[in-house]
This record gives C-alpha cells, sequence and structure tokens, in this order.
C-alpha cells in the first residue's frame, strides 16, 4: 500500500518577524521622541577657533 498523505509546506513566518521588529523599532523611537520632547537641552555653543 502507498502512503497518499501529503505533507503541508510550512509556510514562513519571516514577514511576521519583520512586522514585530518594524512595531518595536517604531514604538522605540515614539517614546525616544515623546521623551526628548519633555526634556529640552539648552543650545551648546560650537567652540571657536582662536
Amino acid at each position: 500500500m502507498e502512503n497518499t498523505t501529503t505533507t503541508i509546506p510550512r509556510k514562513s513566518k519571516l514577514w511576521v518577524w519583520v512586522i514585530v521588529a518594524f512595531l518595536v523599532q517604531a514604538s522605540v523611537w515614539t517614546g525616544w521622541i515623546r521623551y526628548a520632547a519633555q526634556h529640552r537641552v539648552a543650545e551648546v555653543p560650537l567652540a571657536t577657533s582662536r
């Protein structure tokens, strides 16, 4: 008797990891920008050459 069972190839989950990485990066940037907006830094003059 032949084995007629077919195996379904696994779908790649790479696109899920790409989306997760994008969302993590976007949330980190959002947090950093919000933090920087609330903690402003005074201008520091550039050193002048003599």
